[in-house]
């Protein structure tokens, strides 16, 4: 039976406009999410000639984490955080960047070379093909000491003279900090874990003391009930965390990260909870199952006092569901408590938002929702959260936000973020933006077309009389044309490029980026990398 012209015609142009529909006009975009391969040492670029040197307090290193390897050995992995990490070390001097590149040789990525396959891990979704179930004989196999759960890529702090390399998991990864090797994990004393099945990348500094304040979460297999374990941790006795308080909820909580101000700390508790069986058998999106939110006690702000003995609720409305992602910044007067977070409209770790097909997928991905950065206040009298306030521009999407750190736990008025969807329509349409909460000025921003930028790291101008929007904005960005990244720095306060080098390499899809000032460490002793060579 032969199709009338007609017909064959607006077939042929459905099809037509089909396939036009599905061409990724973002150029490079998905270059983020190939394997980056490239490792080197001390790779340096002088400036670009329009560029103006760096001043004093902004010479050191600047190291951020990336993904290294989204496919391994015939396997492709599906989730966006699953990939082994990598790690980029910024040298920045006067008017020159030295680069170093690094997979991480983490204890996951040896045994997945020794087995010639991805070895068991806990990961956010299972790689295609999908990998082999636990053996009868070792159901528990992802949390045995046959699973690593090192595959530490997503932020990096300073413990005394030792780098560590953290993600969602209690395991921390000691890092040379001149080479970007890993040089082992990092062990401890104290006997705080049970049956771990998260943490924070966001370890957060106690105002006072200095002391790194972070959380292992303890599953019961019995009851499926979690403990969070705070603790502090001193670069005096690095290997013993000092208990803060036991938390209990009645489902595991899973917490990207968290507040603290000069007094207390802030557990954003989202109304979801990890099934610790659904942990052992099945990819940990799987796990997270939503909660009953009508009497608020599990979709709360849980307070604590900076020493662990009070502790209480700040309950939000059932329709107000707190999915969050990152801490912008916490602080506090006399009658409450402000936290502003990056939040979305549903669960962000179990989401498509969070797996690699949809990220590749124009069409898919310009249909995800707009993050949004809200502003809670919490008062201390009463149990409830008295207001919520969207204080971001809700046309875009914002993540991966930074402020000055020395207003960290203190009022503060500006802070810097990626940017999707700046042009309102395409989410690979990114940008560094500048926000001014205080003023509500139009927001400045950096971008240039087909190119994608990491996270942005201030490093403030050292001046007691500087103001808060004064030094430097840090970044690295892919061209998406020329397939190669740049690391640049604007000026905070105008966003306008001080100084540019590159290119360097390609980096794939970056994590939290820090800086560290010349001297920070002291002499490295740099250790042999254990990567494989791929």
């Amino acid at each position: 039976c032969m199709m009338p012209h007609g017909a064959r015609k607006v077939v042929f142009l459905t099809l037509l406009a089909a396939a036009f529909a599905n061409v990724d006009t973002d150029i490079g975009y998905t270059m983020l999410f190939e394997n980056a391969l490239d490792e080197f040492a001390d790779h340096c670029i002088e400036i670009s000639h329009s560029s103006k040197p760096f001043p004093v307090w902004a010479r050191g290193d600047f190291v951020i984490p990336s993904l290294g390897l989204t496919s391994f050995q015939g396997s492709d992995f599906i989730g966006l955080l699953d990939g082994f990490g990598k790690l980029q070390r910024f040298e920045i001097g006067e008017s020159k960047v030295c680069a170093t590149y690094r997979i991480m040789a983490s204890g996951w990525m040896n045994k997945s070379k020794e087995a010639g396959r991805i070895a068991p891990e806990i990961l956010f979704f299972d790689t295609a093909p999908p990998m082999p179930r636990c053996p009868l004989t070792n159901p528990m196999c992802k949390l045995s000491a046959d699973a690593p759960n090192d595959n530490c890529f997503v932020n990096t702090i300073q413990l005394g003279k030792t780098m560590l390399s953290v993600t969602d998991s209690f395991a921390m990864l000691e890092i040379d900090p001149k080479s970007m090797a890993v040089r082992g994990k990092h062990t401890y004393t104290d006997k705080l874990q049970g049956i771990s099945v998260a943490a924070s990348a966001h370890p957060m500094q106690n105002p006072r003391t200095g002391d790194w304040i972070d959380f292992v979460t303890n599953a019961e297999l019995m009851d499926g009930h979690g403990t969070m374990r705070l603790y502090q941790l001193n670069e005096s006795d690095p290997s013993n965390r000092k208990s803060l308080v036991d938390v209990d909820f009645k489902g595991v909580p899973y917490m990207h990260s968290f507040g603290v101000t000069n007094k207390h700390i802030v557990l954003p508790r989202m109304p979801v909870k990890l099934d610790i069986m659904d942990v052992l058998l099945h990819p940990l999106h799987e796990a997270f199952k939503d909660i009953d939110t009508e009497n608020g006690k599990e979709n709360c702000f849980i307070v604590l006092s900076l020493d662990g003995k009070q502790k209480e609720r700040k309950m939000l409305p059932a329709d107000e569901k707190l999915y969050y992602v990152h801490t912008v910044n916490t602080f506090e007067n006399d009658t409450h408590i402000t936290i502003d977070l990056t939040t979305t409209s549903a669960n962000p770790f179990a989401g498509e938002g969070l797996a690699l097909p949809p990220l590749k997928n124009k069409t898919v991905r310009d249909a995800f929702g707009r993050n949004v950065v809200k502003r809670f206040v919490l008062p201390f009298e009463g149990d409830r959260v008295s207001s919520v306030t969207v204080i971001s521009d809700n046309q875009t999407g914002i993540d991966f936000t930074k402020i000055n750190p020395k207003r960290n736990g203190l009022h503060y008025c500006f802070y810097w973020g990626v940017q999707w969807f700046t042009d309102h329509k395409a989410y690979a349409s990114m940008a560094i933006v500048k926000h001014d909460i205080c003023s509500g000025s139009a927001d400045k921003i950096w971008s240039r077309k087909y190119w994608y930028p990491s996270e942005a790291t201030m490093i403030p101008d050292p001046r007691p009389d500087a103001d808060e929007d004064e030094g430097l904005i840090t970044f690295t960005a892919l061209d998406g044309q020329s397939n190669t990244t740049s690391f640049i720095s604007v000026d905070a306060r105008t966003m306008e490029v001080v100084a540019e080098a590159g290119p360097f390499p390609r980096i794939g899809f970056t994590t939290h980026g820090q800086f560290y000032p010349h001297g920070t460490w002291g002499e490295s002793t740099e250790v042999e990398s254990q990567t494989m060579v791929i």
